[in-house]
């Protein structure tokens, strides 16, 4: 099964580890330990993270056995492609919670299933305490692993562990070895090339913009793009905050975009989320800066990266204006946008009205009434929406989905979730 191979390779200069469990924040600690660094892994991620210094490059992974792990097929492909031929160090972080024999037996067993018996000797299995070892002490020989207790000299056990610096070899038994070489040439090419400009690209850090975009990059067909598009001050970034809101209970704080009230452009790059709910597929939505600002850095570039999300068929733009602050500069907006995109983008168009709030009597009215908004309107297809940014209620962004053209075939869960609502 395992002939004609090449012999595995040493890599004295760096080793590569790979971090499973169920608590993010806890593989972020011992990721950041390993890599000598307070916020290498700062945020929580359903998606594979990696950050790396001059000894080490750490892969944190999702919880693949999870039930509500994303594709996790994909994922696990992108932990063999960014691990190529094999990580020399696989860490099974386990909490308090878990510590009990039969979670961890479970853990083990799935890793083996998932990348062969051999991967236990190449596995250490760290633990909250030094009781949690000596009550586990027995898999040690029954699995042939390594128990360990976290600790801030994890970066040197680590050494200790690999002395070999050999790497483990994947047997490619449940995932074929083409489908692995080609994605890590995709995945190579874009964690390079956001390392290269210094930067994670898209306003987000290397680790994030790897997990949100890159993972799912030759899938952009299942992904469906939303972009905020408009001039500073309109609540393009608020509006996006209440998308991602919507469908979860308790959100992140760390995972909204950065929003607040300034005549100064507070997004200055293109910056993007990856989210589920409550559309039941992938929906990446995307902030972006005003592109007429003068003070605006590198537009060409932000446009360029815009536009790559803007593709029809592909994506819903929404052109966000301030309900009661419609300036000058927006009566011709929309073909501004379309001369700077190179993009007709009208056909794919919502427009946006926010601070819904101030709206006083009937919204239709307030429309006929104002002819330049009118005109954009209807250049639109008739398309526009008002939100309310200050109110938690989902139904402003159900509503707004319902209103994305052939909606019902972008998101045919979600139809069938709101046909029993």
């Amino acid at each position: 099964m395992y002939s004609n191979r090449p012999p595995p390779p040493a890599y004295p200069e760096k080793l590569t580890i790979a971090l499973f469990g169920k608590r993010v924040q806890l593989k972020n600690n011992i990721g950041n330990m390993i890599l000598n660094s307070a916020n290498a892994f700062a945020t929580a991620s359903n998606n594979l993270v990696v950050a790396e210094n001059n000894s080490f490059k750490v892969l944190i992974t999702p919880d693949f056995f999870d039930e509500e792990c994303e594709r996790p097929d994909q994922q696990i492909i992108d932990l063999m492609a960014m691990s190529h031929p094999g990580p020399h160090l696989f860490i099974l972080a386990i909490d308090s919670e878990n510590a009990h024999v039969e979670k961890v037996v479970a853990q083990i067993s799935k890793l083996q299933e998932t990348f062969g018996e051999r991967i236990t000797a190449h596995l250490v299995i760290m633990l909250p305490d030094i009781e949690s070892v000596h009550s586990l002490g027995h898999l040690k020989e029954a699995f042939n692993i390594t128990l360990a207790v976290v600790n801030e000299n994890v970066a040197m056990e680590c050494k200790k562990w690999c002395p070999s610096h050999q790497s483990f070899l994947f047997d490619y038994k449940n995932y074929s070895r083409d489908v692995v070489t080609r994605r890590q040439k995709t995945l190579e090419r874009r964690y390079n090339l956001l390392h290269h400009h210094g930067r994670a690209g898209a306003g987000l850090t290397s680790q994030q913009a790897f997990a949100a975009d890159a993972t799912l990059e030759h899938h952009t067909g299942n992904i469906f793009n939303i972009v905020l598009l408009g001039l500073t001050g309109t609540g393009k970034s608020a509006s996006a905050n209440t998308i991602l809101a919507a469908g979860h209970s308790q959100q992140d704080q760390r995972q909204l975009f950065i929003s607040q009230s300034s005549s100064m452009p507070v997004t200055t790059e293109c910056d993007i989320r990856i989210t589920k709910k409550p559309f039941g597929m992938v929906v990446r939505v995307v902030d972006t800066p005003d592109f007429f600002h003068e003070q605006l850095k590198n537009p060409q570039e932000q446009v360029a990266m815009c536009r790559k999300y803007c593709q029809p068929g592909q994506c819903v733009v929404l052109l966000v204006l301030q309900l009661s602050r419609f300036t000058d500069a927006e009566r011709g907006i929309l073909e501004n946008l379309e001369n700077k995109l190179n993009l007709r983008i009208r056909d794919n168009t919502i427009v946006l009205l926010t601070h819904g709030e101030d709206l006083k009597g009937s919204l239709e009215q307030f429309i006929y009434t104002h002819g330049p908004l009118r005109n954009i309107i209807e250049m639109c297809g008739h398309r526009y929406h008002v939100f309310n940014n200050n109110s938690k209620d989902t139904k402003q962004v159900i509503e707004l989905i319902k209103k994305i053209p052939n909606y019902k075939n972008i998101f045919p869960k979600f139809t069938r979730k709101c046909l029993v609502c």
